[in-house]
């Protein structure tokens, strides 16, 4: 599946998309609390489904681990997704997806496991990052 595809299942769905490079679209959804923005990334064999930014690791390295710690016993309760977290210490929730044989319905699955675990945890990561 190519970037295009990706783009024409979402907007199948009724999810608003951009295009903001050759290989990255971002979309987004309204939760029970906030605006989360999702992004699409093609990066071959893979495409990544995130929904970022979600909160940002404490600059204290003790609190960072802290919550690290938490996010990896979360990530055994999700299913398909995961967190983790990037070089500049954002948060991010995100499904990946192998680009061989992806189907529209795992496109949909994916959106839909992010914003049902978006909206779940969102309140939660950020008493973590708050301290």
């Amino acid at each position: 599946m190519r970037v295009e595809d990706i783009k024409a299942c979402l907007e199948q769905e009724g999810w608003p998309v951009e295009a903001l490079s050759a290989v990255t679209l971002r979309s987004g959804f309204e939760g029970a609390t906030k605006k989360f923005h999702l992004y699409a990334h093609v990066s071959p064999p893979f495409v990544t489904f995130a929904v970022l930014p979600f909160g940002r690791l404490p600059d204290d390295s003790y609190a960072a681990d802290d919550v690290a710690r938490r996010l990896l016993r979360l990530n055994r309760e999700l299913n398909m997704a995961k967190f983790s977290s990037d070089e500049d210490g954002d948060i991010l929730l995100s499904v990946e997806y192998r680009l061989e044989n992806l189907d529209p319905s795992e496109v949909r699955d994916a959106v839909d496991v992010l914003s049902f675990y978006a909206d779940r945890y969102y309140a939660e990561v950020q008493r973590l990052v708050a301290g």
